[in-house]
């Protein structure tokens, strides 16, 4: 081996020892509740001590300075499909291969009253390694969970396990505290069990749930802190996209967003999405239209006139949508005949 070769090595070592030696401070001397608050017993616990009797549990927690509702409503957007997983998406995705990015907006979609309930999935990706949301108490807790004793009932989704274990249960859970002061306590609570119970199944769970979890776990309740505080900066490529897209960088004198030079445009670092439907900005220049009687055109001079189904929209209604006749589509590969006739087929 040449003396480069090993000047190469000693430094790889070195930053790779000082990774592990950061995270082993970042994860377990910094972050973590109180002792009392690591041996309580909290709502979601019971659901896997029902199955098993080596349930473990890993307990991080911060004081924010907001109150639990306020808390309470970032967490409702979580999940791989809303808002992100509130902590280091870089991380997520290079390491996890987990599709978080993460927004740090209130949206109203994701706030409304069957945004989040029990039986939910709660995604970690779309290729089905979930949770399901088990107890949504607003304002003051919500739990995910999972067991392959009690697989998730979505289709397509699955109950994850790690290696050398035959089943395993884990339960993700939120608490909100409220603190006198208008501030609240957040308690970030993992509890995991496994069979069978080996010394090789504890070492990969103190792994999962307290060294790169409590990593993690630490990290989002940082970053859930910043949020709740109006302290959050934007990520690098946001401020790279809006400058080089948004014109800044070319110096041009016209205003690409409505707000430009303003503190809502720029600390709202994700766009609110449902925003404009109380004044949508198509109304400026015309109404924006819900139907159209006119089409598709039916003259004989149309690209479509030797084969369109004229009567196609005839007393038709968009259908309400179903569970069930999703379920009959996948499994027959068909749709309903006259699909959305009125009195024909839902």
């Amino acid at each position: 081996m040449s003396p480069s070769t090993k000047t190469w090595l000693s430094i790889a070592g070195g930053i790779g020892a000082s990774t592990l030696a950061g995270m082993y401070a970042f994860s377990q001397l910094s972050g973590k509740a109180t002792p009392e608050e690591q041996a309580w017993v909290y709502p979601g616990d019971d659901l896997i001590d029902a199955n098993y009797n080596n349930g473990r549990s890993s307990t991080y927690a911060i004081t924010i300075d907001a109150p639990a509702y306020a808390v309470w409503r970032i967490f409702r957007q979580i999940g791989c499909e809303k808002s992100g997983s509130f902590s280091s998406e870089f991380l997520e995705r290079t390491f996890a291969r987990l599709p978080f990015f993460n927004s740090y907006e209130i949206q109203e979609e994701f706030q409304q009253p069957d945004s989040m309930v029990p039986g939910d999935i709660a995604g970690f990706d779309f290729n089905g390694m979930s949770m399901e949301w088990a107890d949504v108490v607003p304002g003051k807790y919500m739990v995910q969970w999972v067991d392959t004793k009690n697989p998730p009932k979505a289709p397509g989704s699955y109950a994850f396990r790690y290696p050398f274990m035959k089943h395993y249960a884990a339960a993700w859970c939120f608490y909100m505290v409220p603190l006198e002061g208008g501030r609240t306590r957040l308690i970030n609570h993992w509890r995991v069990a496994f069979e069978p119970d080996t010394k090789l199944a504890a070492a990969i769970n103190w792994i999962n749930i307290e060294y790169i979890g409590g990593c993690m776990a630490h990290m989002q309740n940082l970053y859930v802190k910043r949020v709740a505080e109006f302290r959050k900066k934007q990520q690098w490529q946001g401020r790279m996209k809006r400058a080089v897209l948004g014109g800044k960088v070319f110096g041009y004198d016209t205003p690409s967003g409505r707000h430009d030079g303003t503190p809502l445009f720029d600390d709202t670092y994700t766009q609110w999405f449902r925003y404009s439907r109380q004044d949508p900005t198509v109304s400026e220049i015309r109404p924006p239209v819900t139907d159209n009687p006119e089409w598709p055109p039916l003259g004989p001079n149309t690209p479509w006139s030797s084969e369109i189904d004229a009567q196609y929209f005839e007393d038709w209604e968009e259908p309400e949508f179903s569970w069930e006749e999703q379920i009959r589509q996948k499994m027959e590969k068909t749709y309903l005949p006259d699909w959305g006739k009125k009195g024909k087929s839902k």
